[in-house]
């Protein structure tokens, strides 16, 4: 198992669901996290908790915004020289039955949370990274936005696009970062989050512990996607 201890962990979407299950984990094993929200209520509530573990910085950041990924990439920079980890776990769903109940405008507003935050986030924090120990990129996608997926269902189609199309940006930064950062992603599984709703079969500690097995993993897999540890089909 990876010791985290006295890793710099950047994660988005730290004040909720998957992300604070993951914070509380890395925080207890002794790393440092700088967490974002878009809430601030919330993150202060979720800064309250997560401070009592260990040492947890919030960024209040919402990822609709176009100057959101800079201002949290200049935020890292000016705490931190290195880093280790970037989680990429925000994201937002609205569920639609189709394309026609979509109508045109929710892909486009949606696609820069979903994806070019992420890429931003990535393109940025590089040299950060390239200078922290064995430093790993995790994409959070979905079993939703695999290609399988895609065949057997057209509802909720903007986020099972955009959640596609981070499997392919994971794969093409792997290629460019490989040698110098894992880049993987990872499917946390349907869990019982603001997102995933109250009827799925998980619960947020489930993918936290998803998220703490994919980082566990060997340093050198990248490229791929994940179920905690089990690797699966983009």
């Amino acid at each position: 198992m990876t010791n985290f201890k006295g890793k710099r962990i950047l994660i988005t979407g730290a004040s909720r669901g998957v992300g604070f299950e993951a914070s509380k984990l890395f925080l207890k094993a002794g790393a440092h996290v700088i967490g974002t929200g878009r809430d601030e209520t919330r993150l202060k509530a979720t800064t309250t908790i997560l401070q009592q573990l260990g040492d947890f910085t919030p960024l209040l950041a919402d990822f609709d915004d176009a100057q959101a990924p800079a201002a949290v990439a200049q935020a890292v920079k000016a705490q931190w020289d290195s880093l280790d980890m970037l989680l990429n776990n925000a994201a937002v769903q609205t569920y639609k039955s189709d394309w026609m109940e979509e109508g045109l405008q929710l892909l486009n507003d949606q696609w820069r949370c979903n994806v070019f935050a992420q890429h931003e986030l990535i393109f940025r924090l590089q040299d950060l990274l390239k200078a922290g120990s064995e430093p790993r990129i995790v994409n959070v996608s979905s079993g939703a936005g695999s290609l399988q997926a895609l065949k057997e269902s057209p509802d909720m189609p903007t986020y099972r696009l955009t959640k596609y199309a981070l499997g392919g940006m994971t794969i093409l930064w792997a290629g460019l970062l490989k040698g110098q950062v894992a880049v993987n992603a990872l499917d946390p599984g349907w869990l019982k989050t603001d997102l995933g709703g109250p009827g799925a079969p998980g619960e947020p500690s489930d993918g936290g512990e998803r998220m703490w097995e994919i980082c566990s993993l060997d340093w050198s897999e990248t490229g791929k996607f994940w179920h905690g540890n089990q690797e699966i089909d983009f």
